[in-house]
């Protein structure tokens, strides 16, 4: 019985996972996939800076190519003398086909644009084709939640009539509904999500993954190690401030934990680190990495675009919610050293070894710079970047044991193209949002409900925004889910008086969290891979050490001071009170501060902490002598011989 009911358990996971990623083996289709997703690449580069392709055409190649490499990559093993099992063969050609006929169709999707004419049927077969091709596509990366969000948008526009009370509308037919989310001209699948991906996000991930293969993350992790190595926990703080500084320059999350993961997951384990735990601090380490600047993973230039903020502005508002999330994470992977009894290795902190680092790798730095540099002086992101693109294989150049030869270069443009299958059939379906809350009027019905139901309250506004992009990124990559969550909860959060920047900032944190929240939580899954630790364990440890992360967007609400809207004294004050709300949570949640803390005293400082959010006189010098009250009684308690207490389970 136990066994059927694990069989079953393990039935529903694999149904709800995405596909595996398929292991070919050497020989022409290897060959063929990589010279493929190498003209993808190379096509990306090309139609952004040599020739500026059409809008139309260049949305119709990157979704199709990205299709086609998606039934390549991910599925079930051939059989036989087929690497490549046969439906995801005919799936690859039908990507192809469909791409030519909207190629072939460009011309009457301009004149549509002018003059709405009635859809022929092929025209409603390969629109229909193609959406189920993005559907499936969708669902062998991410998964089957987020397939099932979208297909309920879709479901919501044909069922209106059925629907009750407000939410009821009169409904659109089948073939409208093709009509509006694949034929209608950069609307629908087409969408500002696809467009983004189609140029912002390709162009960072072809950067990021050169700058990957430079070396440079080597110079993060070997810097980081020098500094904090041979401190008690060492290993822990190396993968929370190195994954955050490789990951701000990578694709995304799993990258981060598969470069750095693989190597600071067992350093954590070896000097004591449950498996779940190690597991835990890398993949919430490595998820938060979205919000750390200059780059945060390529999110900061989509904000930029969307909000019509200036990029430095985005970024210098980044820098206090960063440093508040990542101290908490240090915190308490530190706690959680001094509970368990580790012992630091007693190294001293080697700054001979970081200067050498910097002087043998430092100028791998000199594409960041350069990219930075442009956005500070107001070049357009897509032209900074692609600036920034030749200069990583000419800086690694510089040195002779960093140099990056042709065949490295060719290998990390194909592995971007590749990257981009996570990225493309989730945007592209991200645009049928658009289409399903303005031509039902739903997403008026939703503003108005959530604004009846929050009334003038702050809190209850801020927490249905956090479910709704909780849901809404079940599954889903930082990058593409921030362009979800943010279509629906941005203009209820502005509608209600809330700064444009914060409710996109509101909208980026929850949407980076949900990656690691159960149920689904994929950052998590591919944590506990590397370390050897179950699933739950680590996702439920990680949201533990995130659990900063779900406060601060509710902070942004209350205290629009964090992203620097007020002046100094209130930025100094919103800053002073959620270091201390850090610093609660992380003494809270390991159980420890100067010494173990009594569940009591663990639930007063949770209480405290939550207390410090709104800027409320009252509240908040009650909120800070119940602190004061712990610290004092920790300091009279405390005794010598903290490292043989017991550990946490």
């Amino acid at each position: 019985m136990a066994r059927l009911s694990a069989h079953a358990g393990s039935g529903v996971r694999a149904l709800f996972s995405p596909a595996a990623k398929r292991r070919l083996p050497e020989g022409r289709v290897r060959q063929g996939l990589y010279v493929f997703s190498l003209s993808t690449a190379v096509y990306h580069l090309v139609s952004q800076s040599v020739f500026y392709a059409p809008l139309d055409l260049h949305l119709a190649v990157h979704l199709c190519a990205v299709l086609a490499m998606t039934f390549l990559l991910f599925g079930t093993a051939g059989r036989g003398r087929l690497a490549i099992p046969v439906l995801d063969i005919v799936l690859v050609v039908l990507c192809l086909v469909a791409g030519f006929y909207f190629l072939g169709s460009l011309d009457r999707l301009l004149q549509r644009a002018l003059v709405i004419t009635p859809l022929s049927p092929p025209d409603v077969l390969m629109a229909g084709l193609l959406l189920l091709l993005t559907f499936e596509g969708a669902r062998r990366t991410v998964g089957l939640p987020f397939v099932l969000i979208m297909g309920s948008f879709i479901l919501l526009m044909y069922f209106g009539p059925y629907l009750p009370g407000i939410w009821a509308h009169r409904g659109i037919s089948a073939v409208d509904i093709i009509d509006l989310t694949v034929w209608t001209r950069l609307q629908g699948i087409w969408g500002i999500p696809l467009r983004m991906s189609a140029t912002l996000i390709a162009l960072f991930v072809i950067f990021g993954k050169l700058v990957q293969y430079s070396g440079l993350t080597r110079l993060f992790t070997a810097v980081c190690q020098a500094l904090a190595g041979g401190a008690r926990g060492g290993p822990a703080k190396i993968a929370v401030v190195g994954s955050a500084l490789v990951g701000s320059v990578t694709a995304g999350p799993v990258t981060n934990m598969l470069m750095t993961g693989s190597l600071t997951i067992p350093m954590m384990k070896e000097v004591g680190y449950k498996p779940h735990y190690a597991g835990a601090v890398e993949a919430a380490a490595s998820t938060g990495a979205s919000i750390v600047p200059p780059i945060m993973t390529g999110i900061v230039f989509i904000m930029a675009e969307l909000t019509g903020t200036p990029y430095v502005r985005i970024m210098l508002l980044a820098v206090i919610p960063a440093i508040l999330y990542y101290t908490c994470l240090l915190l308490q992977v530190h706690f959680q050293a001094v509970h368990t009894g580790m012992r630091g290795s007693g190294r001293r902190t080697d700054f001979f070894a970081v200067r050498r680092e910097v002087l043998l790798r430092g100028h791998l730095l000199l594409p960041v710079v350069v990219l930075v540099a442009l956005l500070i002086k107001g070049y357009y992101p897509a032209m900074a970047v692609l600036w920034a693109i030749p200069v990583v294989p000419l800086a690694a150049a510089l040195r002779r044991d960093t140099r990056m030869g042709l065949r490295l270069v060719l290998q990390a443009l194909a592995e971007a193209a590749q990257e981009l299958v996570r990225v493309a059939p989730v945007c592209a379906l991200s645009g049928i949002v658009i289409v399903a809350l303005f031509q039902t009027g739903l997403g008026s019905t939703f503003s108005h409900i959530v604004s009846s139901l929050a009334g003038q309250s702050l809190l209850l506004l801020a927490v249905m925004g956090a479910v709704a992009c909780l849901v809404l990124g079940t599954g889903v990559p930082p990058t593409p889910a921030y362009l979800v969550t943010v279509l629906i909860v941005a203009p209820l959060m502005v509608k209600s008086g809330i700064p444009v920047v914060v409710a996109h900032f509101f909208a980026l944190y929850y949407a980076n969290i949900a990656f690691i929240t159960p149920p689904i939580a994929v950052g998590a899954l591919v944590a506990a891979g590397i370390s050897g630790a179950g699933f739950w364990p680590t996702s439920v440890v990680a949201v533990r050490l995130a659990a900063v992360g779900f406060a601060i967007p509710i902070a942004f609400v209350y205290r629009p001071a964090l992203l620097l809207f007020g002046g100094p004294l209130d930025v100094l004050w919103a800053l002073a009170a959620c270091v201390v709300l850090a610093v609660c949570l992380a003494s809270a949640f390991e159980g420890w501060m100067l010494r173990r803390l009594p569940f009591p005293a663990r639930l007063l400082l949770v209480g405290a902490g939550l207390a410090l959010i709104p800027p409320h006189a009252v509240a908040n010098v009650i909120a800070l002598a119940v602190v004061v009250a712990v610290v004092v009684l920790q300091l009279r308690e405390r005794v010598p011989g903290a490292a043989d207490e017991p550990g946490l389970k």
